[in-house]
């Protein structure tokens, strides 16, 4: 899969964007069914959407480019093109963390409430976005050995132009997008399981546990996954780059705050 999808009237369609969207559209479909079944409205998601949307694009380019900023010192222009991918996943889920947080306020809902319904569509859609890096070789994991044959395994093959420099003579790669779409997509599983368990049986639970038990699971599986990348930009030569120590915090940060809404009595709020 190339960069450019298709062109539309001399205009080009960028792969990325596409991914994108249908991981909004897909991700959008399974927040329709989880509110459905809790019997909630789906009124609220629109307006999330309208806000979260610009929030999570603004921050998530904004964490990738002070992270990344060497890249963009000559060529600052280049900041505003975001089709051509370029995002920090926390900077994305804190602009729509704020949009269902402000939304919730509004409207006078509960908000953990929200949060739980809400994280299940969440992961589903990070796993369609990493199965679209996967596809357009975005990201890549350590380079396997140079004389490996073509066995037809899990290992990346990377065509020679995207290959990073130095690693010409690696044809496979570890394919670690492909990695942390199949054990986001066990979470999306696990989390639909609780939320049915929770509703067939009304097994009482705290507002707020399924998002923060589903927070922990991405930021933990992002960290350790994030052993296996091919360091890159400034990143390179640090002993935990800045993305893993970001998800290992994350993920603390949850569990702690996991273990304790779970000592708080079901209904009463944080």
């Amino acid at each position: 899969m190339g960069l450019i999808a298709f062109s539309l009237g001399g205009v080009p369609v960028y792969s990325y964007g596409l991914i994108v969207l249908g991981a909004i559209l897909l991700g959008s479909i399974a927040a329709w069914l989880n509110i459905r079944l809790h019997h909630e409205k789906f009124s609220p998601v629109p307006d999330m959407l309208l806000w979260g949307l610009p929030l999570a694009i603004i921050l998530g380019r904004l964490g990738f480019v002070l992270h990344h900023f060497e890249r963009y010192t000559t060529h600052l222009w280049s900041i505003l093109t975001i089709w051509q991918g370029g995002f920090s996943l926390y900077g994305a889920i804190a602009g729509f963390l704020v949009a269902v947080i402000g939304v919730c306020r509004v409207q006078g809902r509960d908000t953990w409430q929200w949060l739980d319904m809400l994280i299940p569509s969440w992961v589903l859609a990070l796993v369609v976005i990493e199965l679209g890096i996967f596809a357009l070789q975005l990201n890549m994991g350590l380079p396997l050995s140079a004389d490996m044959p073509n066995d037809h395994s899990l290992a990346e093959y990377v065509e020679y132009r995207y290959r990073p420099l130095g690693y010409g003579d690696n044809y496979y790669y570890q394919p670690i997008a492909l990695y942390q779409a199949g054990l986001q997509l066990v979470v999306f599983l696990l989390l639909g399981l609780l939320t049915l368990v929770q509703l067939r049986w009304h097994r009482p639970r705290t507002a707020g546990c399924l998002f923060l038990f589903g927070t922990a699971c991405i930021a933990l599986i992002r960290f350790g996954c994030g052993f296996f990348y091919l360091a890159s930009g400034a990143d390179m030569g640090a002993m935990l780059p800045l993305g893993r120590i970001m998800s290992g915090m994350v993920g603390l940060a949850a569990l702690i705050w996991l273990w304790l809404r779970s000592r708080v009595s079901a209904g009463r709020n944080f």
